[in-house]
């Protein structure tokens, strides 16, 4: 018997949600009038696009009047560039898992704050494939221009860090949205599977990212958000992006307790993201999840919930493409040659100079030893996690 599920439809108007939606085409001429003469946002065009001169800005702005022309213009051609600039191969596997007459709900696994999501975009559009929303912390909008580019780039405001009772008000507003852009938009989202990035490399799907995705939906929430379409989605890095950043965060976590980020904390790691080398990296589509690929072991929908969050989680870790560092790591930790057939000496030789390198940057000697560990352990884990899968 088909499972019955009831969605609220009280919300069907693109102006109700105002306050999360990215731009309409019809508003992009007069939010671009702003910065026509913005040295601010030259200056920031050109550190993407050295060689444009103020009169190829100025040409490039004036044939900007949607959305996907901001994105052919600025967007795609910058992702163009930090994938030609800091990586040496970018791969692409499970685009055959997808159809270009559908939209889907895209859940990833999340280790860099813009390329994760700007990578999959231009995939998608290479490949012709439907145009994609995409879910960005309240957190990362430091000022108007970072609030109108990210407008204008097609993604959708998630609040962080209210009280209880607003985030329960916006958590149902993001929920209703994300319904309106599936399935009456007819457009794909993609969206973390957590909040936040990975910074241990032990990529895990919080089930309250699923509740929230399935609040606009009464009855049986599991089914809705299988009728959503959910493709898992793994990237994965040879050069862990922003590695010593998150290491330096996680062991002052694991030192003091607690991290207090400086106020330009999100963007450093924008910016080291973008630029830093990555070596090898790769996009991988799982299939859409269907209602048969799971064997609930209980009637609780708190079960439900946590099995399909684990069944996203064994598509990822099974589609994460390990790189010898990952194996190398494994090795180091655990004092073994395990995996010495996975690399060579070559190899080893330029994942421990990475690692090295980050270790000199470390002045303060108190803690070298977690901190090591945890650099270390953010490309072991993904090992560790694949393992479990049964998948080496």
């Amino acid at each position: 018997m088909n499972a019955i599920f009831f969605i609220n439809l009280q919300t069907k108007k693109v102006e109700d949600f105002n306050s999360i939606r990215p731009y309409l085409d019809q508003e992009v001429s007069d939010v671009l009038s702003i910065y026509k003469d913005s040295t601010v946002f030259q200056k920031l065009a050109n550190h993407v696009y050295p060689s444009w001169t103020a009169d190829t800005f100025q040409k490039k702005l004036s044939k900007i009047k949607t959305t996907l022309a901001f994105q052919e213009q600025f967007i795609f051609p910058a992702t163009k560039a930090a994938i030609d600039r800091s990586m040496d191969f970018f791969t692409v596997s499970g685009l055959e898992n997808i159809d270009r007459e559908e939209n889907y709900l895209f859940i990833s696994n999340h280790r860099d704050i813009v390329l994760d999501s700007s990578i999959l975009f231009y995939v998608l559009y290479q490949n012709e494939f439907k145009i994609v929303e995409t879910a960005i912390g309240n957190n990362l909008l430091t000022s108007q221009l970072v609030t109108d580019i990210v407008k204008l780039n097609q993604n959708f405001i998630v609040q962080r860090n209210l009280p209880t009772r607003e985030m329960i008000t916006a958590s149902k507003l993001l929920s209703r949205y994300i319904r309106f852009v599936l399935n009456e938009k007819k457009m794909s989202i993609w969206i973390s599977h957590r909040e936040g990035r990975t910074k241990d490399g032990n990529d895990k799907t919080n089930p309250g990212v699923l509740k929230m995705i399935s609040m606009d939906c009464e009855g049986d929430k599991i089914g809705y958000l299988l009728s959503l379409k959910i493709v898992p989605v793994s990237i994965s890095y040879e050069f862990e992006s922003c590695d010593a950043l998150k290491a330096a965060e996680l062991s002052e976590i694991e030192l003091t307790g607690t991290y207090k980020k400086d106020g330009t904390e999100d963007m450093k790691s924008i910016i080291t993201g973008i630029t830093q080398q990555k070596g090898r990296v790769h996009l991988a589509f799982g299939q859409p999840i269907k209602r048969s690929d799971l064997a609930f072991s209980t009637d609780k929908i708190q079960d439900h919930f946590k099995e399909l969050s684990e069944y996203i989680d064994k598509e990822i870790h099974q589609h994460f493409k390990l790189f010898p560092g990952n194996y190398i790591a494994y090795d180091l930790i655990h004092n073994t040659n395990k995996y010495g057939d996975r690399y060579n000496a070559w190899e080893k030789s330029r994942f421990t100079e990475h690692i090295n390198q980050i270790l000199k940057t470390r002045k303060d000697k108190k803690g070298f030893a977690i901190f090591n560990r945890i650099l270390l352990n953010i490309y072991s884990n993904p090992v560790i996690n694949q393992l479990e899968n049964n998948n080496l």
